[in-house]
């Protein structure tokens, strides 16, 4: 019985591990899209952004931020 009890409570720990392993592996993820994707701003014309709906100053703001905020 305490082997039961002992397998069941490994089992919940490492399924918590792998949803942390998860969750860290998507924020790591999202953070360097929002890297990249910032970067990228840089390179457009404003004709480009426009397009896109942002004026210099707006993908200037963006750029600015860390990557780490929205």
């Amino acid at each position: 019985m305490a082997t039961l009890l002992h397998s069941a409570e490994a089992g919940r720990s490492t399924s918590t591990f792998s949803h942390i392993v998860e969750m860290a592996s998507n924020l790591l993820g999202l953070w360097r899209q929002r890297v990249v994707t910032r970067r990228e701003l840089g390179y457009l014309d404003d004709r480009m952004l426009q397009d896109i709906g942002f004026n210099r100053l707006d993908a200037e703001r963006e750029m600015s931020k860390p990557f780490w905020r929205e």
